[in-house]
């Protein structure tokens, strides 16, 4: 596919280790499986604070990072540094899609179900194949955007 040979992914002089960043992806993966397979809504709600702590450059007070970080030592994964913004700017997305996914448990669950659906691809991805949906929203619809208002 011609469109991925093109992607752009914002950058910053911050770096990450990528393998805890994809495993604490992965532990928000589990939790947007629950909330569509049981619908209990403290699992969305859940991976929303935790990508809302992330978001705002609290990562070390993230629950599902404490919890990638402390895998990662006792597997003794290596580290694999990372650009950290294209992380964040997942971030962002996924904080917007599950905070999206919590909003409307009070006025469709069925709507809820979809948002945190999307997600749970998105979030699939990213931890499993490392593949960055966020890269690609960057790139085509962002950057175009930016384009357009004369701004880059």
């Amino acid at each position: 596919m011609s469109f991925l040979n093109d992607v752009i992914c914002p950058v910053s002089n911050v770096r990450i280790d990528n393998n805890v960043s994809r495993l604490t992806v992965f532990f928000n993966v589990i939790l947007l499986a629950l909330f569509i397979t049981t619908h209990t809504p403290y699992f969305v709600i859940l991976c929303a604070v935790d990508y809302a702590i992330r978001v705002v450059g609290q990562a070390q007070y993230s629950p599902m990072r404490w919890l990638a970080v402390n895998t990662a030592n006792v597997l003794k994964w290596p580290v694999n540094m990372t650009d950290q913004a294209p992380k964040m700017f997942a971030a962002r997305l996924g904080l917007l899609f599950s905070a999206s996914s919590v909003l409307f448990l009070t006025v469709s669950l069925p709507v809820s179900l979809v948002l945190g659906g999307i997600l749970l691809v998105f979030a699939t991805l990213d931890s499993v194949f490392d593949f960055c949906v966020g890269c690609l929203t960057y790139t085509y619809l962002v950057l175009p955007f930016y384009k357009w208002r004369g701004i880059r």
